[in-house]
């Protein structure tokens, strides 16, 4: 691009303020399209009262072409103040301003704040909106779908949890953003096999002291860590030997007897509270997990999970002939397919104790049966 000459005609541009040259080379800056300094494309322009400007970042000209048309596309569409913006920072602003709001309690609100900060962000950073939800026609491929091809291999019901986060803060700004259909391959971690009682009392026997209330706790109330790790002395009532919370997952309320196993426990917290604190434990849930894993080890269950005191809550009350109706009750399970098929596993004690009915019943004498008697 040649150098405007000394007697070409000086304009100053609105847009910045600083003079430029109408020289024949120069028309571009006209057009809404110039080089910076570095021989990169800028776009400049006003188009329907709206202010297009975006660095292309490259020195190909039909690509700087490309972006802007696509550019006043999106201005006739009245969607350009939303798509322009990067998504780092439409994800600072959701943080700020909806997830306060958000239903669940602080746990859930920093399981979804995690997801943001440790994938979202660092998948997407600074890619405008419009970017990512645009998606080629013929493929049906888009940087949503990349995103989720990528983490394909996380559990299901965690992989929902992203898909949720992502949806609500795109449309926190473009309300006509909808999820492609995503393809779950993993569809989650169902294990056939629970703790027994004596397996998870030896766990807890190795874990640091500040941490083994926590685990009984959860073993003996069937609370999922994140309503366990939150729950305030207002919902433990030591005297008529309740427990009643509202679950942060389906926010529904629960209402749990205090066995005695748990009685002891509580007394004792109950002695060193918190003046400045309300909740019955003062530790992040991140640190009790690292710690139930360790103990975890060191027990020779290195399989057991901390959500497996859930598991083992409602394994053992099954196993012990409560029926199941009580046990989503206590549980706070809405459907009990749910509970039958990922929570009720029987023993073969039991399963023996349930055949024994057959034995016991008055009258029936198997010699004397027809078939014997053949």
């Amino acid at each position: 691009m040649g150098k405007p000459g000394k007697h070409d005609p000086v304009v100053k541009s609105s847009c910045w303020n600083r003079p430029f040259s109408l020289g024949i080379n120069r028309g571009d800056k006209m057009d809404g399209i110039y080089p910076d300094k570095n021989g990169h494309w800028v776009i400049d322009k006003r188009y329907m009262k709206e202010r297009i400007f975006e660095r292309t970042h490259s020195a190909n000209r039909s690509f700087a072409d490309r972006i802007l048309s696509r550019r006043m596309v999106e201005v006739e569409e009245g969607v350009y103040n939303a798509w322009k913006r990067e998504f780092k920072a439409v994800a600072e602003s959701w943080r700020d301003n909806n997830l306060p709001e958000i239903q669940g309690g602080k746990s859930t609100q920093d399981r979804y704040l995690s997801i943001v900060k440790c994938h979202l962000v660092p998948f997407f950073k600074d890619k405008r909106i419009g970017d990512i939800v645009q998606y080629d026609s013929l493929t049906g491929k888009s940087q949503v779908s990349a995103y989720f091809e990528l983490n394909a291999d996380l559990p299901e019901s965690s992989l929902k949890k992203h898909a949720r986060v992502l949806r609500w803060i795109i449309k926190s700004v473009y309300k006509d953003f909808e999820l492609p259909p995503i393809v779950y391959r993993n569809k989650g971690f169902y294990q056939n096999r629970f703790l027994r009682e004596d397996e998870m009392l030896s766990i807890v026997s190795y874990l640091e002291e500040q941490y083994r209330p926590m685990a009984l706790f959860m073993a003996y109330t069937g609370l999922r860590l994140s309503d366990a790790s939150s729950i305030t002395w207002r919902e433990i009532n030591l005297k008529t030997r309740f427990i009643t919370i509202r679950q942060g997952k389906t926010q529904d309320e629960v209402k749990i007897p205090i066995v005695e196993k748990l009685m002891d426990v509580l007394k004792f917290k109950s002695r060193i509270q918190s003046l400045h604190d309300d909740r019955l434990f003062q530790f992040h849930l991140n640190s009790f997990q690292r710690a139930w894993n360790r103990g975890s080890e060191k027990a020779g269950h290195g399989w057991a999970r901390v959500h497996d005191l859930r598991h083992f809550f409602c394994s053992f009350l099954l196993n012990n002939d409560v029926d199941h109706m009580t046990v989503a009750t206590l549980s706070g399970h809405k459907s009990l397919k749910i509970l039958k098929d990922r929570y009720g596993h029987y023993d073969d004690q039991t399963l023996e104790r349930a055949m024994s009915v057959f034995d016991r019943i008055v009258g029936l004498d198997s010699r004397k049966s027809p078939a014997v008697q053949k």
